[in-house]
């Protein structure tokens, strides 16, 4: 065969076609950019979330360097900050802690820094910079307000900083303070100038002090790179090179942190794009498929003067990669920018009060173009095969309806009726009617299964989660849902609460005891470990099973306040709160095992046990689900332990000597309805005074769900809008396409005596059986797949009681009513504007 250049041809033809579409083009760029821009907000929520969650990490780590070398002395630092594979680097030197007696409970770390270290440690001042001045110092805002200082420079602090070799005590004034969170870093900081250290530590041997574990006078290098692969790689290179054998680290930002860490993170997001790629998949693939079934004659005839199969399906290529390229900038940017508007509500709910930080990586971009395109190259393909299988004799006889296999004959008494024709008119061409039906079925199951959910959100069981009263007063140094904080764990002292109980309104205080208790391993422990060892060796758990090794457990003592939270977590016996109240009866939980979601008992009810050192033995009374009575807890929980429950008095009692005493975490108040507004400012005052303790209502536990709903709903409920809307358009294209592509049959029926009106009602017969049809679907696998993934759903979320719900299946059919009756009248009055003459010399 000789070889043609007729790109050009073929390119010319696709672009006459497309001329010749300005209807269809309209609704397969409305399809693209709909698919475009959930795709696009997916990804930039789940990287701006990424980056948030290693920004956070950063900030705790205390740089954004790559990786850091630790504890050097000058001539080491030298050689490693002058090798070539380092792009950038800062410097500081450890200097020693602040001693002073205000910070006993806040470790804060002197260092004396450069620029780059400061630029790169987050350290972004309010006013000032770096010290030069030996009796200058630099402090955040924290430390000021520890001191009692105002946040201004030049302010005079008194402090103690300890070398290990002595204190230093004197006056320096403030060159600079800047904003810090006391809760995030692992401690705080201040700097000194070089003068300082000079004048102080310049005399300690950086050697020594590294091999004592003062470290002070040693250095450390940050270090960037080009990129952030195989940073540790990197970092083992610049030693080898250099000869040195020195402490090195990676920034656990750029390793642990990351939502690909767990693939369980990614499934939101994946479950989002598929369900997103499938709707747009189902209205492009049907919009092309009906353009090819109409134009089908056109193709027939490109066959008949030579045009090959390959050109055909270029043909239809071509007019699809159009369309894309047109959608595709709209698509992106309102993606781009619905992501940004969705992300301060999904981040506040996924990371607490870690701060938005936006991402505006190339990634995004290039992944919702590729996946948009996948989209659209996957609909268009098999349109364009049918197209190219036509022979051009099948192609010119072909008038819009199959008509292979016999028909048999339909016999009637009383003549057509407009009922039974246009159900037989709903299945002439089947594939056309599964793709509407599966579009429309789609965003209905996806509203139904949000709606479910969120009506399955249970507010007193929230409540009971974290609350068992009208107020709650916590030491959060004890309560670890962020993870440990510096503080005085015993700032919720028997004073502290009976200072509360006297607030006029309070009926009663039920505090909770703390202990953490290292228990030697027993023998009702190792014959569940031991086959467990057997079968997965996980060092933790040899380690545990060695001679002396302990197993952590959280004993906590309960007031009797907090005993009728103890029945709903119940997995073995029964609880008793008179008999438990003696003293001699424990509640314990499950253990938390190695692996996820794996917990067994170690005791059962009947058994006797003993916690550490107490001397005491008690009777197990329950044996409770692994996270009982939540509230009354740190919320956190050891590998391999579990948590135990005495009675309140039972950690009051004095220990053996060299026992730590039990730690109060929470104190619940009961107050009187009439006087809760004062009761709360009182309390309030009383927790305001400390920088531990934190006052908590009910309705402040109501509102942070309410948020929860609200960001659930407005995700949610807009992903299913677009999804819907994605249906409607479909659903719109198929019955307008569908009544034009047979307006010659209608003048025929017409012709031989069918009125307007009957041709009207035939059309809204259409209509409600295509209504009739999605109800069929919804109410039955939609209600199976609406039960199935709304339970799973329910049972991840802790606060839930799944309630299945018919209302979002009810709301939709006057919606599908409305929508299949306006839509049929639309396509009446397109074909009713032409005579009966003019549209049957159409066929001509």
């Amino acid at each position: 065969m000789i070889s043609t250049n007729n790109h050009k041809t073929i390119a010319t033809l696709a672009k006459k076609s497309l001329k010749a579409n300005r209807a269809r083009n309209f609704t397969i760029i409305c399809a693209i950019v709909l698919t475009t821009v959930l795709i696009t907000a997916v990804f930039t929520m789940a990287l701006s979330i990424n980056k948030s969650m290693q920004h956070a990490q950063m900030q705790t780590t205390g740089s954004d360097y790559h990786g850091s070398f630790k504890y050097l002395n000058p001539a080491e630092l030298e050689k490693l900050k002058n090798h070539p594979s380092i792009k950038e680097y800062g410097v500081f030197l450890t200097v020693g802690d602040i001693s002073t007696s205000l910070f006993k409970n806040n470790r804060v770390e002197v260092l004396r820094i450069d620029e780059n270290f400061a630029k790169h440690g987050f350290i972004n001042f309010i006013a000032g910079g770096l010290p030069s001045q030996e009796n200058e110092i630099v402090l955040n805002t924290w430390e000021l307000d520890m001191l009692g200082a105002k946040h201004e420079l030049g302010q005079i602090v008194e402090l103690d900083i300890d070398t290990g070799e002595k204190v230093i005590s004197q006056d320096f004034k403030i060159s600079g303070y800047y904003e810090a969170d006391q809760n995030l870093a692992m401690s705080g900081l201040a700097f000194v100038s070089e003068a300082f250290t000079q004048k102080n530590i310049s005399q300690i041997d950086p050697d020594l002090s590294e091999a004592t574990g003062s470290y002070v006078n040693t250095s450390g290098l940050g270090v960037m790179f080009n990129n952030s692969y195989n940073i540790e790689q990197k970092l083992q290179k610049i030693l080898a090179d250099t000869g040195l054998d020195v402490p090195y680290g990676v920034n656990p930002a750029y390793t642990s942190v990351s939502l690909s860490e767990n693939l369980v993170n990614i499934i939101p997001y994946a479950v989002v794009i598929l369900i997103t790629m499938l709707s747009g998949y189902l209205l492009i693939y049907n919009i092309f498929f009906i353009s090819v079934v109409r134009d089908v004659k056109f193709y027939g005839l490109l066959k008949t003067i030579g045009t090959t199969p390959r050109q055909l399906k270029k043909i239809i290529s071509i007019q699809a990669r159009s369309l894309y390229l047109v959608a595709l900038p709209f698509g992106l940017g309102l993606g781009y920018l619905l992501g940004l508007l969705i992300l301060p509500m999904t981040s506040s709910f996924l990371n607490g009060s870690t701060d938005n930080v936006y991402s505006a990586s190339p990634w995004i971009f290039i992944g919702a173009a590729a996946f948009s395109y996948m989209t659209v190259w996957i609909a268009a393909s098999k349109p364009g095969r049918m197209a190219s299988r036509t022979s051009p004799v099948e192609a010119v006889k072909f008038a819009g309806v199959s008509s292979g296999g016999k028909r048999k004959a339909k016999k009637s008494k009383h003549g057509a009726k407009l009922h039974n024709m246009a159900f037989s008119n709903l299945f002439r061409s089947k594939k056309k009617l599964i793709l509407m039906l599966s579009s429309l079925s789609l965003g209905i199951i996806l509203f139904s299964t949000i709606f479910t959910v969120i009506s399955s959100l249970d507010v007193n069981k929230y409540l009971r989660a974290f609350i068992s009263g009208d107020f709650v007063v916590q030491n959060e140094v004890l309560v670890s849902i962020t993870g440990p904080r510096d503080g005085d764990p015993y700032k919720l002292s028997e004073e502290f609460a009976n200072n509360l109980s006297k607030i006029d309104g309070v009926e009663s205080v039920d505090k909770v005891y703390h202990r953490y208790v290292p228990t030697p391993v027993d023998d009702a422990v190792r014959a569940i470990l031991e086959p467990m060892a057997a079968t997965d060796p996980h060092p933790y758990l040899l380690s545990t099973l060695d001679k002396g090794g302990m197993i952590n457990i959280n004993l906590y003592g309960l007031d009797p306040g907090w005993y009728d939270l103890v029945n709903k977590d119940i997995i073995e016996g029964e609880f008793n709160g008179q008999m438990f109240s003696s003293g001699k009866f424990a509640l314990i939980t499950e253990a938390s095992l190695i692996g996820e979601d794996s917990y067994r008992t170690y005791y059962h009810p009947g058994d006797t046990i003993t916690f550490g050192n107490s001397g005491k033995s008690y009777e197990v009374m329950a044996v409770l689900k692994y996270d009982a009575v939540y509230a009354a807890t740190t919320k956190s929980f050891s590998m391999l332990g579990y948590n135990a429950f005495l009675p309140a008095l039972e950690l009051q009692k004095e220990l053996p000597k060299g026992t730590d005493p039990a730690n109060i975490v929470t104190a619940t108040l009961h107050v009187d309805p009439t006087k809760m507004d004062q009761v709360e400012q009182a309390a309030k005052a009383l927790t305001d005074s400390t920088n531990e303790l934190n006052l908590k209502s009910r309705e402040d536990y109501k509102e942070e769900l309410g948020g929860f709903i609200r960001i659930f709903q407005t995700i949610g409920y807009s992903l299913s809008l677009v999804i819907a809307l994605i249906g409607v358009l479909n659903y719109v294209n198929t019955v307008l396409t569908g009544v034009i592509s047979r307006r010659n049959e209608f003048a025929m029926l017409e012709s031989i005596g069918m009125t307007k009106k009957q041709l009207k009602r035939m059309l809204i017969y259409e209509g409600l059986y295509n209504v009739l049809c999605t109800v069929l679907i919804t109410s039955t696998l939609g209600v199976l797949l609406t039960y199935k993934i709304s339970k799973g759903i329910t049972e991840v979320i802790a606060f839930t009681v799944f309630r299945m719900s018919w209302l979002p299946f009810i709301f939709t059919v006057p919606v599908m009513l409305i929508i299949a009756f306006a839509v049929t009248l639309r396509a009446y009055k397109t074909i009713s504007q032409a005579t009966i003459v003019e549209r049957l010399r159409e066929a001509e």
